[in-house]
């Protein structure tokens, strides 16, 4: 019996649905408890950035098959690198195996046309998180503040179909460039960092759409450490793959895949 095992056995949670078997946790509760076992497997990032990791183990927790602690105890788990406690605690299905039973349920089950609109949402959310991940690694590389990644936020829109993820990697990396030229010419001037942000990453944007090919079509770069989140969803839950960050979310897409 390993760690997770010991620390569950017995484990009550009376404030919780009763769920007695994987097919029972939805499609978003399976994807997001497959990708919490993977990354602490494999000690990798869970989701993009610690607020998607951190909104994930609510909605575990809120299933009753993962408890998201306050504060870590000696049978605690952590997430990797952000160190967020947590514990198994669903007594109904045994942790050991369990990765494997997610896997096959999301990869058969979870391929079901009825899973496109809940799929098409979780895709939406990972571009925005894999965004914000992305342009926080290009502020940090150029020693900008992560104050800066608020210019996002009414770039961002949930239904935005227009854009894949390759489009916003590039228009980030070439937006902060711009940044770091108007930093050169203007020390310290933050309201012209924020403008020259605000302004450069929807003209970017259109200029990658019209681009002809992938030239400004950024593949994942090795800088950014891949997440169990994403990869369980584009070659597991779905079967986007590549298209996941060459094209934009929409149903279409997912249908085609």
């Amino acid at each position: 019996m390993n760690d997770i095992q010991a620390a569950s056995a017995g484990a009550l949670r009376p404030d919780a649905p009763l769920i007695s078997d994987i097919s029972h946790l939805g499609g978003r509760g399976a994807l997001y408890l497959l990708a919490l076992v993977q990354a602490h497997q494999l000690r990798q990032h869970v989701a993009p950035t610690p607020e998607a990791t951190a909104s994930l183990l609510s909605v575990l927790d809120a299933l009753g098959v993962v408890r998201a602690e306050h504060h870590p105890t000696p049978a605690s788990n952590a997430t990797f690198p952000g160190k967020l406690p947590w514990s198994y605690t669903w007594s109904h299905v045994p942790f050991d195996g369990l990765g494997d039973r997610l896997a096959n349920y999301l990869s058969s089950t979870g391929r079901n046309t009825l899973y496109a609109d809940t799929w098409l949402r979780v895709w939406q959310e990972l571009l925005s998180a894999e965004v914000i991940a992305y342009l926080q690694y290009q502020l940090r590389l150029h020693q900008f503040s992560d104050a800066f990644l608020a210019e996002l936020i009414t770039l961002l829109a949930p239904n935005e179909s227009r854009y894949s993820l390759g489009h916003w990697r590039y228009a980030c990396w070439a937006s902060v460039r711009s940044m770091a030229s108007v930093s050169l010419q203007h020390p310290g001037n933050e309201e012209l960092l924020k403008f020259t942000l605000r302004t450069e990453l929807p003209r970017r944007l259109l200029y990658a759409l019209e681009s002809p090919g992938e030239k400004l079509c950024f593949s994942p770069s090795y800088s950014v450490p891949a997440c169990a989140l994403s990869t369980t969803f584009s070659s597991i839950a779905t079967d986007l793959g590549d298209n996941f960050w060459k094209s934009p979310p929409t149903l279409q897409h997912l249908k085609a895949a």
